[in-house]
């Protein structure tokens, strides 16, 4: 009997369907099922997770595994998830169960299912249907709070983890037809909950799952990359990252890179502000294209790698790197510069990178470096980084368009930076980067500049407790608190913000909390304080773009930033700055 066929006896009344493995012992009253399946649980704290994961595993005899419980033992998921796999259903292994359900595991990333995949896929198990528990996020809160998990040093993590469930069913699961969301309602007992995804099992599950296969789109792979779809070989890599910059014992979820930490306005150009004029004095000035930022890693055995800035995931470069030639370069006159254990770091080099897909070809734009050929950017000033970036790449053969330097000009000759602008095509640019004179920086510097013409002055935030009235969602908006707690950058609402999105908008690009958002500022209004505490202005935001790429949202004083801009238009801008000195200071 095939699957179609089990499906249409199902739904005229046939014993309940219970999926099982056709080398298990059968009951009598047990349709067999020719693969075995897998279920992956999402939704918020207090949507009920775990509960049916537990009624499931019972249930259809699946084994369960919790990724919070995994991580609370002091383990990592996904290699706990490979071993555990194949102590079940390894090779040679009796099988005891008829799959598995997965709580959680998605937490981070949406690439983190490649990485669930593939621990699956060495054991021979297919891809995991997925039910989403939505509800409502007042109801989700009073029940967590029942049940005493209201910590609210979380808050960051479970917003992260709701993004990253929303992106990872909306782009990964929903186009190959496994997703059901389930609505969760203050009525609904356990039981009915229960018997929803009990339904969804015996009449929607696809006939074909163990020969489905991930959509390629979800990988975001361009021509010449290879997404990294192990866990443990995309850890490697992003170890020996923080290996070469010297971090051995901090965090290392996060890409060693600059951010920029302030916009330009008038207020730099003001004379009664001489701190901010005089950080112009010593700037380069490069063009800020419309890319994706990549840190580019030479490996000295695995080859070219690239991170985006997000970091939950790597992809493999070497196809696109094919027939280039960078061979290292003896920089004995910059001995003082040089990392003292560079013949011991597994790296050749870490380039800062934009990537800019032009008629489907990437191509890779140097902003800067953070380790090059023995040289640390952190010992060095910008003008001698980019003296050495230069010569190097001034001395090789031509690339193609694999790889380029960006322009950089001194403050004061913008003017030919911006006339270039207007004539290359092939470069998306959306503004201007300011950059100072000083080390390389890692994470936000507040002396790396970007100015954009005003509709594109935009922020990232964070959606947060969206309601639904009369066809428009508002939504609270979180920012990045400045200030550092112990465990890292904690996030926060950002004082009288709201967005009012148009409920066909939310459900194009499938908006959810927890997503991180390009919003404009539409609307601002002075509102007398009812506290000390009370915001003295409103200000509204429209959506512009969903930012998967974003990891947290802006800082709360670029919000602040943003909100307060005396913007400074391009004629102006570059007026302004061709009367600004500019003073070498290597």
């Amino acid at each position: 009997m095939s699957a179609t066929d089990v499906a249409s006896e199902l739904r005229s009344g046939a014993p309940e369907y219970v999926p099982t493995f056709l080398r298990c012992k059968q009951s009598e009253n047990v349709t067999a099922f020719e693969s075995p399946v897998v279920f992956l649980m999402f939704g918020c704290r207090g949507a009920g997770k775990s509960t049916q994961s537990t009624l499931l595993s019972k249930t259809y005899n699946l084994l369960y595994l919790s990724s919070g419980d995994i991580y609370k033992s002091g383990k990592q998921p996904f290699v706990e998830l490979r071993k555990i796999l194949n102590e079940h259903f390894g090779d040679g292994k009796e099988r005891v169960y008829n799959g598995v359900v997965l709580d959680r595991f998605i937490a981070n990333s949406e690439f983190e299912a490649f990485y669930v995949q593939t621990a699956l896929r060495s054991v021979g198990l297919p891809v995991p249907f997925v039910f989403m528990l939505a509800i409502d996020q007042g109801l989700a809160a009073k029940r967590a709070e029942e049940r005493g998990d209201n910590k609210g040093g979380n808050q960051r993590w479970r917003a992260v983890e709701q993004k990253a469930q929303a992106i990872t069913a909306n782009t990964v699961y929903a186009p190959i037809q496994c997703l059901k969301t389930i609505r969760v309602e203050s009525d609904m007992t356990i039981d009915d909950v229960f018997n929803e995804i009990k339904t969804t099992i015996a009449n929607q599950l696809p006939p074909d799952l163990f020969n489905l296969q991930l959509p390629r789109e979800a990988r975001r792979e361009v021509e010449g990359t290879v997404l990294v779809e192990d866990y443990e070989l995309y850890m490697e890599l992003a170890n020996d990252v923080h290996t070469v910059v010297g971090n051995l014992r901090g965090r290392r979820d996060s890409a060693p890179l600059s951010n920029v930490g302030a916009h330009l306005d008038k207020e730099y150009f003001s004379f009664a502000n001489k701190r901010l004029r005089s950080q112009l004095t010593t700037m380069h000035v490069t063009l800020k294209a419309d890319g994706l930022r990549f840190l580019v890693m030479k490996h000295k055995t695995r080859g070219y790698i690239g991170f985006p800035s997000a970091f939950t995931h790597c992809y493999e470069l070497n196809d696109l790197f094919e027939g280039v030639e960078m061979a290292p370069k003896p920089y004995t006159e910059l001995k003082k510069w040089m990392n003292d254990k560079s013949c011991e770091l597994p790296a050749d080099f870490l380039l800062d990178t934009e990537v800019v897909v032009h008629e489907k070809k990437p191509t890779l734009y140097i902003i800067d470096f953070i380790y090059f050929w023995g040289l640390d950017g952190r010992r060095m000033q910008f003008e001698q980084r980019l003296k050495v970036l230069r010569e190097y790449f001034g001395d090789m053969k031509p690339q193609g368009q694999v790889i380029a330097m960006k322009d950089y000009v001194p403050i004061n000759k913008i003017r030919t930076l911006v006339e270039e602008m207007k004539r290359r095509t092939e470069l998306p640019v959306d503004g201007l980067i300011f950059q100072h004179n000083g080390s390389y920086r890692f994470g936000s510097d507040k002396f790396l500049i970007k100015w954009k013409p005003v509709h594109l002055c935009t922020v990232d935030f964070r959606l947060a407790n969206g309601r639904v009235e009369n066809g428009v969602w508002t939504f609270d908006l979180f920012v990045t608190d400045d200030f550092i707690e112990e465990n890292g950058f904690r996030e926060v609402a950002y004082p009288g913000a709201t967005a009012l999105i148009p409920a066909s908008v939310v459900e194009e690009n499938g908006l959810q909390n927890g997503m991180i958002i390009e919003m404009a500022l539409s609307e601002k209004e002075s509102v007398k304080k009812t506290s000390p505490n009370a915001p003295s202005e409103k200000t509204r935001w429209t959506f512009r773009n969903a930012r998967n790429d974003k990891p947290s949202p802006n800082k709360y004083s670029i919000v602040t930033r943003i909100c307060e801009l005396m913007h400074v238009d391009l004629d102006e801008l570059v007026s302004l700055c061709e009367k600004v000195p500019f003073y070498r200071n290597v």
